[in-house]
């Protein structure tokens, strides 16, 4: 088995980096497992392994929150699942724990929140995914199946339910589709118009997915590779093998050029899956990466808590 060169203390299942204890997690939950920049690529923000959310601008943290949980759910399922944030950097929607949140990031004053409805009447459900429409809609997806849309005051303009709700969305280049996953196929949505319009079956499990910025193409990652959709076709396009790692992937602004994890780190490569480069930060375990928008870095979260920059090749 090709475990990436990590620790012989881990082990590959189904594609995904886990360690046999996790109570010795360096870091625990002070690891950043989650990175959004506001479209002016000035800030940045990130959540870690708790309910723990923060913006940092120039290195400086300007905003740093501890969001509460007054539910019953596992604490496995407490955690800042996703962000979207509006194209000014004015406001995000933050989906944490059995909440959607609608935080000022100038203040740190939390505008309005939503619990969705118990399922079955006592069911506790969460919000998983979060994403803004270029008409400044909020769609979200919860864990109960439902789908919602939202106005950023916080009035509800529509909601239906649907048997593959994603836990994952990436908006798409068009910015009023979004591309989502369930983790076992890929599906379209127009949010606007409370509707599906497209579903792809995966022979795999998804674990993570990006939409490519100028083209109606999605990277997945799937167990011991990457694979792109190309969704005007509806078929997959091409999948190169990978070694293990933890299941985040992104895109470059250019389209041209792919990170995911692998091993303790970050790889880099072309769509074709040629290798570029391999970064990692000695002594920690990448979480999560992402590109920055002008594409000239890759910005990481580690399990120590630390956010790092590395110059993208």
């Amino acid at each position: 088995m090709n475990t990436g060169g990590v620790n012989p203390n881990e082990r590959d299942l189904s594609g995904l980096l886990l360690t046999e204890a996790p109570p010795s997690f360096p870091g625990h939950l002070g690891g950043i497992r989650l990175l959004k920049f506001t479209s002016d690529g000035r800030r940045f923000l990130c959540a870690d392994l708790g309910m723990r959310f923060k913006q940092v601008e120039n290195g400086r943290t300007t905003l740093q929150l501890e969001l509460s949980s007054d539910g019953y759910k596992a604490r496995a399922m407490d955690r800042i699942h996703d962000i979207a944030v509006t194209d000014d950097g004015a406001v995000a929607f933050v989906a944490a724990g059995l909440h959607l949140r609608c935080l000022d990031l100038e203040s740190g004053h939390e505008l309005w929140r939503h619990s969705p409805r118990f399922l079955f009447g006592f069911i506790q459900t969460s919000p998983r995914a979060v994403g803004i429409t270029k008409n400044k809609y909020v769609f979200v997806s919860n864990d109960s199946g439902t789908m919602e849309l939202w106005r950023p005051e916080g009035r509800l303009v529509s909601q239906w339910r649907t048997s593959d709700a994603p836990n994952i969305i990436s908006r798409l280049a068009n910015g009023s589709s979004f591309v989502g996953t369930d983790g076992y196929g890929l599906t379209v949505w127009e949010p606007e118009d409370s509707c599906r319009t497209m579903k792809l079956c995966s022979s795999t499990r998804i674990y993570g997915l990006k939409a490519f910025p100028k083209s109606d193409k999605v990277v997945t990652r799937l167990p011991g590779a990457i694979g792109i959709f190309d969704l005007f076709a509806g078929s997959l396009q091409r999948t190169f093998h990978i070694g293990s790692g933890l299941p985040f992937v992104d895109v470059s602004p250019s389209g041209e050029t792919l990170l995911y994890g692998q091993g303790r780190g970050v790889a880099v490569a072309d769509v074709y899956g040629k290798a570029k480069a391999f970064v990692e930060q000695p002594g920690a375990r990448i979480l999560t990466a992402v590109f920055s928008p002008d594409g000239s870095h890759i910005v990481a979260g580690t399990d120590a808590g630390d956010v790092v920059q590395f110059d993208a090749p």
